[in-house]
């Protein structure tokens, strides 16, 4: 055996008929939908871009990957309607939870407003002196 760099373009397509295959094994009726799906929302302020959220979805899960707010218009709401409104969509689409991570210097204190709870954390991670959070919250049952 023999350990190489690669490249993501080559590795990823094997890897996911890996996944698939897995998947396919566990799930041999078909009734489990595995493809990944985004959402994307922006926040306009008269002509200019003050926010935005990004989220993927698998399954009953959305995954909130980015959520930010220039900083020329925090303290607006943008933020909390920003993740009304993903959260609006993921109901709609049927999902059942919403998950995403923080730092300690981010937005722990927004998201547990929000409704969110953390479920682990780990300090020193992404870097000594600080801990990253993962969040969930429970949409639909």
């Amino acid at each position: 055996m023999e350990i190489k760099k690669s490249v993501k373009e080559e590795l990823v397509p094997f890897l996911d008929d890996i996944f698939k295959q897995q998947h396919d094994a566990e799930f041999s009726d078909g009734l489990v939908e595995s493809t990944e799906q985004s959402l994307v929302l922006a926040a306009w302020v008269e002509d200019q871009l003050a926010g935005g959220i990004v989220g993927r979805y698998q399954y009953d899960t959305l995954y909130i990957s980015l959520l930010g707010v220039d900083a020329r218009f925090q303290k607006l709401g943008i933020g909390s309607k920003l993740m009304q409104a993903i959260e609006k969509q993921a109901v709609e689409k049927g999902l059942k939870t919403i998950t995403l991570t923080t730092k300690a210097y981010q937005a722990l204190d927004f998201y547990l407003k929000q409704g969110y709870e953390v479920f682990g954390e780990i300090a020193d991670v992404p870097m000594i002196g600080t801990t990253k959070y993962y969040l969930a919250k429970r949409i639909s049952k």
